[in-house]
């Protein structure tokens, strides 16, 4: 049985056993059941209460690979029972294009957009893009074709309980060193 009553997409009704841990590596964890599973989240039950909104993992019992979740709420249904709603963290692509300002000469004009799939540097090249410079505070809009630098990285992200738009952590210094590398570069 499926049904999509106010969701965003369809929920089973398929039973499964999963293992949810908290903290930044799975060590301990409690084994729960489940109530309805979606490709965005799944309701799982649980003897120990949970704190909402906390990060969790959560791994199908006969499973081996781990995902990221959130805790979107937690329900007392009765002494050592309570159900807890889960979202799925999901990735994403951000695109960081850098430009040369045609107002100031400075390599400073950039745009960003975000993409779920991986784009192709063909497809990225083609478009028009809004465009602003940190240096002169310029605005305009480019074609990708004449970017000077491409990045991609990765960020993660889940859908808020109270509205449909996606909620976002931007990248720390860090990861944006690690990112997923320059795609091309042009000349200084």
């Amino acid at each position: 049985m499926s049904w999509t009553a106010g969701r965003r997409d369809a929920r089973t009704d398929r039973k499964l056993r999963v293992w949810l841990s908290l903290g930044t590596e799975p060590m301990f964890a409690e084994l729960a059941s489940t109530e309805n599973v979606s490709s965005c989240g799944v309701r799982v039950q649980t003897e120990l209460p949970w704190k909402a909104n906390t990060r969790v993992f959560v791994k199908p019992s006969k499973g081996k690979e781990w995902a990221r979740a959130r805790i979107a709420y937690c329900q007392r249904l009765g002494y050592n029972s309570h159900a807890l709603g889960l979202e799925f963290y999901g990735t994403a692509h951000r695109y960081n294009l850098t430009f040369r300002c045609i107002h100031c000469g400075g390599y400073e004009a950039s745009a960003n957009f975000r993409s779920d799939p991986v784009e192709r540097e063909e497809e990225i090249k083609a478009r028009v893009y809004r465009v602003q410079c940190a240096r002169c505070g310029w605005k305009g809009v480019a074609c990708g074709i004449s970017a000077v630098r491409m990045l991609r990285y990765k960020s993660v992200e889940t859908r808020g309980a109270e509205a449909n738009a996606p909620l976002v952590r931007p990248p720390t210094r860090a990861a944006w060193r690690k990112s997923e590398g320059v795609l091309s570069r042009g000349a200084a």
